[in-house]
């Protein structure tokens, strides 16, 4: 069984989407963030504070490595919510790509969550103008989540 890949703007609900379909899928739920926040010991905006922003990417990129390399018990794939950069480092595709299929996370960007998220703190509407063509270019499936993370959920697993 194929990962389940959730690629979006930070605050887009790709953990929470994540959660509900891994419950619903059977699917063991991995979150990005919190893989590199165990590894280095470090929160995500204390890591951005003492490597910035690449030294962020070469650890999201590490970690993505080992994630989608894992194989999970009965042969299951898993649900994987990234960070929301991820699609910045071309290298990232291939990785992604690699046993998933990529879900774009789509959201109105004056619902994203911002408080915690380092990089939300700027102008969102340009890093949404940067960063759309890489998500689309990345997601083998795109779904709005506008509504109920359960409604959106829903939607992935018929699709998935």
């Amino acid at each position: 069984m194929r990962n389940i890949v959730l690629i979006g703007m930070p605050g887009s609900g790709k953990t929470v989407i994540g959660r509900i379909l891994s419950a619903n899928s059977g699917r063991l739920f991995v979150d990005s963030d919190n893989v590199i926040a165990e590894t280095a010991g470090l929160s995500i905006p204390k890591i951005f504070e003492l490597e910035g922003e690449e030294g962020f990417r070469l650890r999201e990129t590490q970690a993505l490595r080992s994630i989608c390399g894992q194989r999970t018990e009965k042969g299951k794939g898993l649900v994987l919510a990234t960070g929301g950069g991820c699609v910045t480092r071309e290298e990232n595709y291939p990785i992604l790509k690699s046993n998933g299929i990529v879900v774009f996370i789509e959201r109105d960007i004056s619902l994203l969550e911002r408080q915690g998220r380092p990089l939300s703190a700027g102008d969102l509407g340009e890093m949404y103008r940067q960063r759309l063509p890489l998500y689309q270019r990345f997601a083998d499936l795109t779904f709005q989540n506008d509504e109920a993370a359960e409604i959106t959920a829903e939607r992935i697993l018929r699709q998935t």
